[in-house]
């Protein structure tokens, strides 16, 4: 994992490297954006897609499946299963600052498709009073494409069934209103996101990291799952009840 990180990085480093991203890159944005061309409902729909409205709802959506039984763990893992993915953004805060630094050193980091490239159909011109996101001065990496990357594969990982499979495909289909409404490039997911995202795993999965933190993080939570599972309608829940 930390040399599939690293070869993505030199393989975005390079010149020769970073000019063949560019070429993917442009032809991802103009295939993704260029299907807003003619506004509508499937571009409002995208629009909607690329703000925090969605974002918020999308944070709830992930909780679910770390709360209730059937989205990958058992009744009785759900606890340590919050309190380990609540431990695995931790791990990523450090790596995801000495990435963002090391990207910002180097000068990776630029505009988003959407600012560089024409034409581009912005949502924000085509849907002024909807508080879409679609460009970015520094677009690489892709913090949201890493988050959501990370908490599929936490599922995925920790066991393989209808649920976590679910969780890959809801995530890979997050992750696209970021290029259609042209805030990321391609290249900002497949190398910035999976470079962050691949050492984190690696230390989570491969290592006593992640078991023995997420242990000891049970522990100082469980006064207040405790004190949360008195409070009535919220003690039905079965993460409450392993």
């Amino acid at each position: 994992m930390h040399l599939a990180a690293l070869l993505l990085i030199l393989s975005f480093i390079y010149p020769a490297g970073f000019q063949l991203w560019r070429q993917v890159d442009n032809s991802v944005f103009f295939a993704l954006n260029g299907t807003l061309s003619e506004g509508g409902t499937w571009a409002w729909i995208w629009a909607w897609a690329n703000t925090r409205y969605k974002d918020m709802l999308l944070a709830v959506v992930m909780l679910l499946f770390l709360v209730f039984p059937g989205f990958g763990f058992k009744r009785s893992q759900l606890q340590q299963a919050l309190v380990g993915f609540l431990v695995l953004m931790f791990v990523l805060v450090p790596l995801r600052y000495f990435f963002y630094e090391f990207a910002k050193q180097l000068d990776l980091s630029g505009p988003s498709p959407s600012m560089v490239l024409s034409p581009a159909y912005l949502l924000t011109e085509l849907f002024p009073v909807i508080p879409a996101k679609d460009g970015s001065s520094r677009s690489f990496p892709g913090d949201h494409a890493t988050v959501l990357i990370l908490w599929a594969a936490y599922l995925i990982m920790n066991t393989r069934c209808l649920g976590s499979y679910l969780a890959v495909l809801l995530a890979t289909l997050m992750i696209l209103p970021r290029m259609v409404g042209g805030a990321h490039w391609f290249s900002d997911v497949a190398v910035g996101g999976f470079a962050v995202a691949l050492p984190v795993l690696a230390w989570a999965f491969y290592s006593p990291l992640l078991l023995g933190l997420t242990r000891w993080m049970e522990k100082a939570f469980l006064p207040l799952f405790r004190l949360l599972g008195r409070i009535p309608l919220l003690n039905r829940l079965p993460f409450f009840n392993p």
